[in-house]
């Protein structure tokens, strides 16, 4: 996210037709997919009924010390993913999200997170959610370009492919419109 945020002047971007547009396809597309995944619980029940021994993780709770205010775990959040200590940050953005204190970006930073850590199923609904909470965000081309990436990995390449001409033709002059064009003449 950071080596992509950029000056973008008085730039608005894609018009208002073209995101709802984008986003439509994008909750279309992210539908389909989860129409075909497997939540960890069930795949939990899969494996038991298969007789196969399913180690339990424990999560690693939130520091309990004083009540914290959404910002301040908001901040907390931002903070740890700027140092890339992504599990604590992860928590406290899921605490934010359910708050609803700048849920659009706390799912945006939760889909972040996601990629950077390869998990691309995970990725591409918070990014869903997050442009569907507010699509007009200034970091939206980021959150396309990775969800494009994200699809290419998960060998969605028509899609992705989809997504890298949208920021192609929306973002002129952005990086991420660059980095877009790069990806699509590798396809």
């Amino acid at each position: 996210m950071f080596e992509l945020k950029q000056q973008r002047g008085d730039s608005t971007g894609a018009s208002s037709e073209n995101a709802s547009e984008v986003l439509q396809k994008l909750a279309q597309m992210i539908d389909e997919i989860n129409s075909n995944y497997v939540s960890k619980s069930e795949l939990k029940t899969i494996l038991k009924s298969a007789g196969i021994k399913v180690a339990e993780r424990s999560e690693t709770p939130v520091e309990a010390e004083v009540k914290k205010s959404n910002k301040e775990l908001y901040t907390e959040a931002v903070r740890y993913y700027a140092k890339r200590q992504y599990s604590a940050a992860k928590e406290r953005f899921i605490q934010t999200s359910k708050a609803k204190y700048k849920p659009a970006a706390s799912n945006y930073y939760l889909g972040e997170i996601a990629y950077y850590t390869k998990n691309y199923q995970d990725a591409t609904v918070y990014f869903k959610k997050s442009i569907e909470l507010y699509d007009k965000a200034g970091y939206i081309d980021v959150l396309l370009l990775h969800t494009a990436i994200s699809l290419e990995n998960m060998g969605d390449v028509e899609k992705a492919k989809t997504f890298y001409h949208n920021i192609i033709d929306n973002y002129k002059g952005y990086k991420s419109a660059k980095i877009a064009q790069k990806r699509l003449k590798k396809l």
